[in-house]
Parts: C-alpha cells; sequence; structure tokens
C-alpha cells in the first residue's frame, strides 16, 4: 500500500482547513480519547457514510494500530476518493509519542 505516512508528517497535517482526519475505531475507542478535531467513521459502516468524507480534501485516516486503517484506506481508494494518506501507526503510536488528545 502506497500513501504511508510515519507521525512526524501526520503532525504537519493537524489543524489544517485543506486535510479531513477520519478515526476509523468504533465510537467507545474514540469517545475514550482521540485526536481533536478528528473526525470517527467506524469502519465496520465506513461504506454507508461515504457522504461524511471530503473528495474536496486529502483525508488522513487511522486507527488503533493499523489494521482497520489499511481496511478503509482499500474502501476509500475502491470508492473514488484519489488522496487518502494513512497513518499507519495510529493511536498507539500517538498516545506512545505523549500526542494530545481529546476526551
Amino acid at each position: 500500500m502506497s500513501d504511508i505516512i510515519d507521525i512526524n508528517e501526520f503532525e504537519t497535517h493537524l489543524n489544517r482547513d485543506d486535510i479531513q482526519i477520519v478515526d476509523v475505531r468504533n465510537k467507545s475507542e474514540y469517545e475514550e480519547a482521540h485526536i481533536q478535531n478528528a473526525d470517527n467513521v467506524f469502519v465496520g459502516t465506513l461504506e454507508d457514510h461515504l457522504d461524511e468524507i471530503s473528495k474536496d480534501k486529502t483525508v488522513i485516516i487511522h486507527c488503533q494500530s493499523g489494521d482497520r486503517a489499511a481496511i478503509a484506506y482499500s474502501l476509500l481508494r475502491k470508492n473514488g476518493f484519489k488522496d487518502v494518506k494513512n497513518f499507519s501507526g495510529g493511536m498507539t503510536e500517538w498516545l506512545a509519542a505523549k500526542g494530545r488528545t481529546v476526551h
């Protein structure tokens, strides 16, 4: 898979108007702690909620450790999303690096 980004590149995309961050974990994981301004669209219902994801912005997806994000990446590409990136380290790497979260 291409378009995998690391935590350093991910940080450069935070809080930008031309970026949509999508957390594909489940609702309870998201509510426990998530990255500020990340939208929550569970990977299991992603194809039912494609209208919530922008085709005009770069979309960066992440999950807990990378597996669900890889699935979400494939689903988005299959559904015509061109500018998708996968922060494969996910929340595991983000929390280990002491990244800020909101609840």
